[in-house]
């Protein structure tokens, strides 16, 4: 290794405060003397599906001789041999690492039931609307693997912005987290490494365009679009579970830059490999940027940092500590100077958690967590003898989380069990006002003057519980029922309890063809966190309820293509009000607009289909097409109100192509556009009176269709053992006008008559990227 290449390396370490840990030198790969386990993780990640369970390969075994083979299965049986191992192939693209004495499968009847028995019972997926994204162990349900997920084509290098591309998702093209199924998008649960996230976004207050999860952290996402298990309580509509990458057995550590973010990362085993750490930092360029551009609209900056650190106390026992930390700093105006806003906000992860197996058929998982949120917000609005405003908004919530699982069977039964309890506190200081003058915006607007003050400083817990129990009824059929429990003792509203049955069911009509169904419900109460202050609500409201209602169809055609169709229903009520700017959600201080609105609906109702098929071949083509037709609507005073994110057709589409180093992936969207609230200008019925501005039907028109077409090419250059990955990113780099939002100004013609005018405003039209990234 070259002196400088090392300097490069131990400067590294320093910036990442872990300064002293040794790090092997780079070579050839060699495999002899290495825990096989840690081999099979490494060819995991390079592409390979292999489903395996930890007690065959405990981390103690080790490869015993150097193998031949230098890829693909051939080498994995070459490991095993001598330890009485052995791949079969069980699925599209998927290999089981099973005893040499399994016999493989004869006859395409015999190969349904032994496929179902050959994955353990805890890894079948039993569970519709599933999806699995660049999973270390590839299941056959995979939809990106970790290849695809890094060449997809994502603002910002953002690797949540991959669920934008699944069914069922309904995306603005700004926003970092979907819709999901009809739902709001606090609907839908963050975790990493089993820790739920609360509000894991940058610039939380604009649209949350960037996740804190560094791509590089990411290894793994697992996201449930809905009918997910009762291991999971709190949201509503989706889960997204992410996993953090494993540190390298050898070390591995990277540089990167682009026009978002400079980031590092670096990871590397210690005593003997029974422990590993990992290691990231990244800062915005954004706010260089914007200086480049010569832009006036302001300067926003946020910093995040990730630290995991695992070990092995034993063959069955394992230890880790994880710590993620955030903060932004944002000054933002207005495009015509009227507002000005700025934020300051905090976030802190701090969680371990400890895994034991007693046996083969019984373990347990434990996780102690303390998350502390502190977010500042201060703006004004100033256009004299029509608005003035202030808002002063200062709020801060911790709390303090036990986790305790339990999970005990075998491939016939398995049941598993959870308990959680936390205990939360928060403070709320709000200050608001707003005066508008008559006449403003509308001839025939009222004067308004609202004063908002909130002092509230809620504390309890939330706990809860939950049992679910999987087993197989037949060789071909598969139930798994669940019961979860909630409570919250800062609800004083309705006791804070709720009762959540759930059930799936998975048929295995062949080997090639799978039927899945799901019921449940699922309730979401307010966090400690969520009271809308903002909006004159004072206190928490009763918890929200959904039903959910999939029925699934998935089969495979070839080892590479295969297809989904799944229709839900998802029946709300008891939703709580929530508040929308009814003409334009993109500005700085929503509460201080005259288009803000309660909107209470008594129940809800989301119905669709979706239709996926998916070519995982991938080298060098490969490629995905889906079409979803939904219904996302809610009774507003009796009458059936479209949703405000409703988008009735959405096709979703991509083509990849990898050769050598050339990574290249296209990606289009495109949907119905979403609903909007029109306008009409009425004359006076007497001379002299001014005409009015009448607001027709909440929803019932629709801005244009939304289109964009995402490019991301990448070229890897290999510098002696190091790699330099470039990248070129164009999202919407057709610069298409995708509308937002809609201004309606009254204007004299100059012929003593009055017009009203409609303006639109455009998500963005075109966001370029570029960065480089060296693994060394």
């Amino acid at each position: 290794m070259s002196d400088a290449l090392l300097r490069t390396k131990s400067l590294l370490i320093l910036v990442l405060l872990l300064a002293g840990i040794s790090t092997p030198a780079f070579g050839d790969v060699s495999y002899a003397g290495r825990p096989v386990r840690a081999v099979l993780e490494e060819l995991q990640r390079s592409g390979l599906n292999l489903i395996y369970n930890d007690s065959l390969i405990p981390g103690s075994l080790r490869v015993l001789r150097e193998p031949e083979a230098r890829n693909g299965p051939a080498l994995i049986d070459e490991i095993l041999e001598p330890h009485g191992l052995v791949t079969r192939s069980i699925g599209p693209g998927t290999w089981a690492i099973v005893p040499t004495k399994v016999p493989p499968a004869t006859t395409a009847d015999a190969g349904a039931s032994r496929r179902s028995r050959s994955i353990a019972l805890d890894e079948v997926i039993v569970t519709a609307s599933q999806y699995n994204l660049a999973h270390n162990a590839i299941e056959p349900r995979t939809f990106f693997t970790q290849a695809e997920l890094r060449s997809l084509p994502k603002m910002a290098d953002e690797p949540l912005r991959a669920v934008h591309r699944l069914p069922g998702a309904a995306s603005n093209g700004l926003s970092g987290l979907a819709h999901m199924r009809g739902g709001e998008e606090n609907e839908t649960q963050i975790l990493l490494d089993g820790m739920p996230l609360t509000e894991p976004f940058h610039l939380k207050n604009f649209f949350s365009p960037v996740s804190v999860l560094d791509a590089e952290i990411v290894d793994s996402l697992d996201v449930y679009a809905g009918g997910f298990p009762a291991d999971y309580g709190g949201r509503m509509s989706a889960v997204v579970e992410a996993r953090s990458v494993d540190a390298a057995p050898d070390g591995n550590y990277e540089l990167g830059l682009s026009l978002f973010h400079l980031n590092a990362l670096a990871t590397d085993s210690f005593a003997g490999d029974r422990g590993r750490w990992v290691a990231s930092a990244r800062r915005s360029n954004l706010a260089e940027v914007v200086k480049l551009a010569d832009s006036d609209l302001g300067e926003p900056r946020y910093i995040d940092s990730f630290l995991k650190a695992e070990y092995d106390l034993g063959d069955s026992t394992t230890l880790a500590a994880h710590a993620l930390f955030a903060e932004d700093r944002i000054q933002l105006n207005d495009s015509d100077e009227t507002e000005f806003a700025k934020t300051t906000d905090r976030s802190v992860y701090v969680w371990t958690t400890a895994e034991h197996r007693w046996s083969d058929e019984l373990a347990g998982r434990a996780l102690l967590a303390w998350t502390s949120i502190d977010n500042d917000r201060a703006g004004t609005v100033s256009d004299p003898g029509n608005r003035t405003g202030f808002v002063e908004d200062s709020r801060d919530s911790s709390s303090a989380l036990v986790k305790l699982e339990l999970e005990q069977g075998d491939d016939d039964f398995r049941w598993r069990a959870g308990v959680d309890a936390s205990w939360r506190s928060a403070r709320y200081d709000y200050d608001s006002a707003l005066q508008t003058t008559a006449g403003y915006p509308y001839p025939n607007s009222a004067a308004l003057d609202i004063v908002r003050r909130a002092r509230l400083k809620p504390q309890g817990s939330e706990t809860g519980a939950f049992v679910a129990a999987r087993w197989r009824l037949t060789d071909d059929l598969t139930g798994e029922l669940g019961l979860r429990w909630d409570n919250q003792t800062y609800d004083r509203v309705d006791g804070g309890t709720q009762l959540s049955p759930r059930a799936n069911l998975l048929y295995d009509y062949s080997a090639e063809t799978q039927f899945r169904a799901s019921w449940g419900r699922f309730y979401q109460a307010q966090g400690i966190n969520e009271v809308q202050v903002e909006d004159g609500v004072n206190t928490f409201l009763p918890a929200q309820r959904a039903d959910h209602f999939i029925l699934s169809v998935e089969h495979a055609f070839t080892e590479q293509i295969s297809a989904r169709v799944e229709a839900y229903y998802k029946d709300y009520e008891e939703l709580k009000p929530r508040f929308e700017n009814l003409f334009d959600p993109l500005v700085v201080l929503p509460e201080l607009e005259t288009d803000r609105v309660g909107v209470a609906p008594s129940a809800g109702a989301i119905r669709g289909i979706e239709f996926l098929v998916h070519d995982r071949s991938a080298r060098p083509w490969g490629w995905w097409l889906s079409y979803t037709w939904s219904d996302a609507d809610e009774t507003l005073d009796g009458a059936t109100v479209a949703r405000t994110w409703d988008q009735r057709h959405t096709f979703n589409g991509g083509v990849s192509w990898t050769r050598g180093p050339w990574d290249v992936a296209l990606a289009g969207t495109w949907h119905t556009g979403w609903p909007t609230t029109p306008a009409t200008l009425v004359p006076a019925m007497d001379p002299g009176e001014d005409p009015e501005v009448v607001i027709g039907a909440r929803n019932s028109a629709r801005l244009d269709d939304f289109r964009s077409l995402d490019l991301r090419a990448g070229y890897t250059f290999e510098i002696g053992d190091t790699e330099l990955l470039t990248f070129i990113e164009l999202i919407n780099m057709l610069g298409l006008k995708n509308p937002c939002c809609v201004e309606y100004t009254v204007r004299d013609t100059g012929t003593g008559t009055l017009r009203l005018d409609q303006d639109f405003d455009y998500w963005p039209r075109f966001v370029p990227n570029l960065g480089i990234l060296w693994k060394f």
